[in-house]
């Protein structure tokens, strides 16, 4: 089943706890992390890399677009990301979840609603970098933006937010641990026992 939703995987981050290693670039069983994710996304119509370095993706067929407001966080990836997206529904992740699970994304692919964003939240954490955001909460994040506000919590104010509790769902703990993502040397450690 196809869903009419683009992907944005942000890959601009500049990893400063990881000595700025590029973590989409980072390997796990020997692929790097942007290609595990991009093969759990066979049903999206569209896929958009968003990164600082768009010449370090030019060996594989993907689309790269080149961040529209840098260093400011992963706000700025996911106004740049649904700017340019193709349709109304994008499913935004980050590059360093390789392990966000496949079954899940299949979930979040199915949803519809009446809502700007679709969060989830799992043992009280909210998880704004695996959700779906709708262009017109473009307004929201730009307004932040020009405010230097670039929490993106601070949007979920002003915006009509869809909470999915993940405690509530099928396989919840498996789905839950996908949400882990790899920000010091000490993560690194933990996948390579994994």
């Amino acid at each position: 089943m196809k869903y009419k939703k683009s992907v944005i995987l942000l890959a601009g981050g500049k990893g400063s706890r990881l000595n700025y290693i590029d973590k989409s670039f980072l390997e796990f069983k020997g692929k790097p992390f942007f290609e595990i994710i991009i093969e759990k996304l066979g049903n999206f119509s569209e896929v958009i890399i968003i990164s600082n370095s768009p010449e370090k993706y030019l060996k594989y067929n993907v689309k790269v677009i080149k961040d529209d407001v840098k260093d400011i966080g992963p706000i700025g990836g996911i106004f740049t990301g649904l700017k340019n997206a193709l349709n109304d529904e994008c499913l935004v992740l980050s590059c360093d979840t390789p392990f966000i699970k496949k079954e899940f994304i299949e979930y979040l692919g199915k949803i519809k609603g009446d809502y700007d964003i679709s969060v989830p939240v799992h043992n009280f954490y909210k998880e704004p970098l695996c959700a779906l955001y709708k262009k017109n909460s473009l307004k929201e994040i730009n307004d932040s933006i020009k405010k230097r506000e670039f929490k993106i919590a601070k949007i979920f104010q002003k915006l009509n937010v869809n909470w999915i509790n993940i405690n509530k769902l099928k396989n919840s703990e498996e789905i839950s641990k996908g949400f882990f993502n790899i920000n010091t040397f000490e993560d690194l450690e933990i996948i390579k026992k994994m």
